[in-house]
């Protein structure tokens, strides 16, 4: 294991996920032994924008129920629940940290919906799937913490059937400097690797991606209107200090420090 990779799982693990997500549900008046995917929706979207933002790229890609999807860093699982439950297709995913994956797998059988998600440890650099294995792979602010991004590229391009589709959100690095720490995904720049959006549309192009498509975004806060219960939630899963994090993030944006980019790009047929 890195020094990188061990900071990573250190940030982002917390003990007794499940339990902490049920009783933020609960104390926001839901009844958690009903528990749905709907209601999850509500705190395990955990990228700016929440909710919105995952059903914004959804509408980028083709998903239909046929589509095999790979979601490439799930984090607690939202992302998986929102299109298995939405489009009815088959997901594998994966997690650097193990107490994403396990609250992942967990929280999907609570709400009867693991006989469409797989949920495994591993990394984006090291994907053990198959060559030509899915249609679609997903990935939702990840790739701020891959040093390596010619390689993750190299590997979700192997993993994709000719035609498949690829797309991430990301935070790229902005042309006024460093962004405020600590962040969402790195509390310093030890485990931050943004690039700028050129050098990511570059490695992306060399890797052999066709029919890029980029949508880039300076100013504002970086985030969607949030309910009450997100903002909790992100304390909750992500750590205590979220608030002075987004914080950061949303004054980095807003200076040109940090870029918001949501990619869609193609294996060629």
């Amino acid at each position: 294991m890195t020094d990188t990779t061990s900071a990573i799982q250190t940030h982002y693990a917390l003990n007794n996920l499940t339990d902490r997500i049920l009783k933020t549900l609960e104390v926001a008046g839901h009844d958690t032994k009903k528990l749905t995917v709907g209601m999850l929706n509500l705190v395990d979207q955990l990228h700016g924008g929440g909710l919105n933002s995952t059903i914004a790229q959804a509408r980028m890609v083709k998903i239909m129920e046929n589509t095999q999807v790979f979601d490439a860093g799930c984090g607690v699982g939202g992302s998986s629940r929102y299109l298995a439950h939405t489009f009815g297709c088959q997901i594998e995913a994966i997690d650097l940290t193990l107490e994403y994956v396990e609250a992942a797998a967990r929280l999907n059988k609570l709400c009867g919906i693991d006989d469409r998600i797989s949920v495994n440890q591993g990394s984006v650099t090291d994907i053990h799937q198959e060559d030509q294995s899915f249609d679609l792979v997903w990935c939702q602010n990840v790739t701020m913490n891959v040093r390596d991004k010619t390689r993750m590229f190299a590997e979700t391009y192997r993993v994709l059937v000719p035609g498949g589709q690829y797309t991430f959100s990301h935070l790229a690095g902005g042309p006024a400097g460093e962004p405020y720490y600590p962040l969402p995904w790195a509390r310093d720049p030890a485990y931050s690797f943004l690039s700028t959006p050129e050098m990511i549309i570059q490695c992306l192009e060399e890797v052999g991606f066709t029919n890029i498509e980029n949508r880039s975004r300076t100013g504002g806060s970086g985030n969607a209107a949030r309910q009450s219960t997100d903002d909790l939630a992100q304390s909750v899963i992500l750590g205590e200090d979220m608030p002075e994090r987004q914080t950061n993030a949303m004054r980095s944006r807003k200076e040109g420090r940090i870029i918001g980019m949501l990619v869609t790009a193609e294996r060629p047929a």
